[in-house]
């Protein structure tokens, strides 16, 4: 059966989207009613379901146990999807594809598919990519579910194959329960908290300045005024005087909008400061510090969080996805000066080796009592320093143990089938 991404926008009308692993669009269409059970069924009808994904994070409860009764990935976006940004993939989607989109729902569902599409789209072209160049025979479909689940381009391939025991394979990854999802919105406020007070003081002092400004000019108006009585008989000098006067009326009309625009965003960001306040109201009350989220262990995806939410010396980082970054890329988070790095997932034994070289602990996520309030991650800062004193943080070493188990038992699997060949 050919394998899918389900795009699903559930409640009382139900969205929904199926796209081939290539990203064709198969079906979107939307029903009044419709339970878990007529999803289950009209999927199954269709194809093998690889991923289902939804548009919000976290993830509604009846996408974790649709992706368990369907034995998929369940995809959930990193931010919740704004309106602007659904519109803008399903606009691209519908031009390129020529399909209907006839409701809001369907809309929502072909969004949260195309997103997963787009998640994992480098890593399905490597795959038809290394198929191509070795020749392999192989469903790019297979390899692909395999690589969507957590395997590697080459492990997917070789277990296809055979190559690879059925005990060494991997469950299929989900991602984490509603209580330890509850996460991400507030982060960039947090960041911009700083930044919009600043703003708010020059504003203020720009303020300030234009009304003294004004005050002189007014004075100013009003000598010219006396001036213009005084040289009536002048006519040369009152056109002059005249012309002058026209200009600080304009002067002065165009000072006044713009203090009538900057007094509305000084309203405005006194709004925004009193919400800022009240996010970091919340570290203070609870005694913990944010672990300040990067979405995706890249340069990119460190520039990102680093511009978001002003990753500074002495900050503990939370990495969401580990596996992308390299020793160049640990480099760069390094020498940003971090304290710690928190991580879901498994890190390159290079990035490890980079980080134990600058001192910089890597600790699993596992290991810490994440609590997330209003959308981001929290945690202890003693319990923190206490898995730091405890050493019980990620080395590198730990990699290579793991990769030389995994050696040893293959090895002696090989044995094992050649005695009984013989």
């Amino acid at each position: 059966m050919q394998k899918l991404i389900v795009g699903v926008d559930p409640g009382l009308n139900c969205g929904l989207a199926i796209l081939k692993l290539d990203g064709t669009p198969i079906l979107i269409e939307s029903h009044r009613g419709w339970s878990l059970a007529n999803i289950i069924e009209r999927v199954r009808e269709i194809g093998e379901p690889t991923i289902v994904s939804s548009d919000v994070s976290p993830a509604p409860s009846l996408l974790e146990r649709l992706s368990i009764k369907l034995n998929a990935v369940l995809f959930e976006p990193a931010l919740s999807m704004s309106a602007e940004e659904k519109h803008r993939l399903v606009k691209s989607y519908v031009e390129r594809y020529n399909v209907r989109v006839e409701n809001a729902h369907e809309v929502d569902a072909l969004a949260a598919a195309i997103k997963a599409y787009q998640h994992y789209k480098n890593k399905f072209e490597r795959v038809d990519a290394k198929l191509k160049e070795i020749g392999s025979d192989l469903t790019p479909d297979d390899v692909k579910d395999l690589v969507a689940r957590g395997y590697s381009v080459t492990r997917a391939i070789k277990t296809l194959e055979g190559r690879v025991s059925s005990k060494m394979l991997s469950p299929v990854k989900r991602t984490e329960t509603l209580e330890e999802k509850m996460r991400k919105t507030i982060k960039e406020l947090t960041e911009r908290l700083i930044l919009e007070r600043e703003r708010n003081r020059l504003l203020k002092a720009a303020n300030k300045e234009l009304q003294l400004k004004i005050r002189g000019l007014i004075a100013e108006i009003e000598e010219l005024k006396g001036a213009l009585e005084k040289a009536r008989s002048e006519q040369a000098a009152q056109i002059r005087r005249e012309r002058e006067y026209q200009r600080l009326i304009e002067e002065i009309k165009t000072l006044q909008n713009r203090i009538l625009e900057q007094e509305a965003q000084i309203k405005a960001y006194k709004q925004m400061l009193e919400h800022f306040q009240h996010l970091s109201s919340i570290e203070s009350r609870e005694k913990l510090i944010l672990l300040k989220p990067i979405e995706s262990f890249t340069r990119e995806g460190l520039e990102k969080s680093f511009r978001i939410y002003n990753v500074r010396v002495g900050d503990v980082v939370f990495i969401l996805d580990p596996s992308g970054g390299g020793s160049t890329t640990a480099e760069i988070l390094a020498k940003r000066g971090v304290r710690a790095i928190v991580i879901r997932g498994v890190m390159s034994h290079q990035a490890l080796e980079t980080f134990e070289r600058y001192l910089v602990p890597v600790i699993p996520a596992d290991n810490i009592n994440i609590k997330w309030i209003e959308g981001l991650p929290y945690a202890d800062p003693e319990e923190i320093k206490k898995i730091v004193k405890e050493g019980k943080t990620i080395k590198s070493s730990n990699g290579l143990e793991t990769l030389k188990a995994i050696l040893e038992d293959h090895l002696r699997e090989v044995k094992e089938g050649k005695r009984g060949q013989n």
